[in-house]
Formats: structure tokens, C-alpha cells, sequence
């Protein structure tokens, strides 16, 4: 029974319900891109190749560890030469400044021996102190230089001093770099 102004359910055809819902809604036609085929069909494009993946990924993998491991070892051992490289000629600039300053002590060139010490010492003595207080002491025969070692932020130069009268002593020169030409100066002694 219907009331006024109410639609009666339609009724189902004969043979509807045995099609699945949605079948028949639109006929094909231009246009409308008909329902993909069932089971067994090809894609429209081949699937992605799946062996042999994880073995590309690891060997990938693998390579750029080598490539880090290359950079990373060739940068320590960079810093590890330029190192090396600066102790050594840090070493060699003390042998040297200390060498030229007891050579000139050796000929008994008190005036030149005065220009390798440091700014400090020459502030506090004058160069005729200098050769006056060399004068005094005995005279240098030989030495033999040790070799460099720092102590903080001092760099010391052992020597093995002989005199002329026999007498041998071990010092240690207290070296500092001018801070104007960047040189390694004597700077006193320890010992």
C-alpha cells in the first residue's frame, strides 16, 4: 500500500539479480574505458626485475664504504704528514738558530751571538752588557745538540757544552719564536 505522494519500490527485473552490482550501469561506448579483463591478463608495462636487486644494493653499498673509508684514511693520514712535517722543521730551525748561536760563542763573536736571542733579553741587556758578561765566562770548545723537546709552550734544545779547560756542563736553551719574522730565538737556558 502507498500513500499519496509516495513512489513504490521499483521492482526487480527477472534475472537481475543474477548479475553483479554495477554491471550494466553504462553501456561501452566512446569514451568510457570499459572494466580491465580478469585474471591471467598481461600489465601495460613489465614489473620491475626482482632478482638479483638486493645483491646490486650491497654491492653498492660495499663500494661507497671504500670510497669513505679512501677519503677519510687519506685525509688522517694527511694530517698526520703535515704533522710530522712541522716537528721536523720545527726541530731543524732550533738546531740550527741554537748552532749558530754557540758557534758564535765558540769564535768568541760575542756581538753576533747577541743578535740570536730573543727580543726580551735584548730589552733587558744591552748589547755591550752582553759581550762584557761573555766575556767573563769560560770558552766554548764544542757541543753537541740534543734533540728537541716541548714543555708546554716552551721549546727546549739540550747541549752537551765542553770548555776550553776541560769543564763540560748540560743546558738546556729555552727557544721563542719572534713574533716579527716568525724565527726561533734563544731565549735563556735551564740547567
Amino acid at each position: 500500500m502507498t500513500l499519496a505522494g509516495e513512489t513504490a519500490a521499483p521492482t526487480p527485473e527477472p534475472g537481475a539479480g543474477d548479475m553483479p552490482p554495477g554491471a550494466g550501469a553504462l553501456p561501452p561506448g566512446p569514451g568510457v574505458v570499459p572494466p580491465p579483463p580478469g585474471p591471467g591478463v598481461a600489465p601495460p608495462f613489465p614489473a620491475p626485475p626482482s632478482e638479483g636487486r638486493s645483491g646490486r644494493i650491497w654491492m653498492s653499498v660495499g663500494i661507497a664504504a671504500v670510497v669513505a673509508m679512501i677519503c677519510c684514511g687519506g685525509g688522517a693520514v694527511a694530517v698526520l704528514g703535515i704533522g710530522l712535517t712541522t716537528t721536523q722543521a720545527l726541530t731543524e730551525q732550533a738546531k740550527a738558530q741554537v748552532g749558530q748561536y754557540l758557534d758564535a760563542l765558540r769564535d768568541e763573536d760575542y756581538s753576533l751571538a747577541y743578535s740570536y736571542i730573543c727580543d726580551q733579553q735584548q730589552d733587558s741587556t744591552t748589547r755591550r752588557q752582553f759581550i762584557d758578561d761573555m766575556a767573563e765566562e769560560p770558552v766554548l770548545d764544542s757541543y753537541r745538540l740534543g734533540e728537541l723537546s716541548a714543555y708546554s709552550t716552551e721549546l727546549l734544545m739540550p747541549a752537551e757544552l765542553t770548555y776550553s779547560g776541560g769543564q763540560q756542563a748540560r743546558v738546556q736553551y729555552i727557544l721563542v719564536q719572534d713574533t716579527s719574522t716568525a724565527q726561533l730565538e734563544v731565549c735563556g737556558t735551564q740547567g
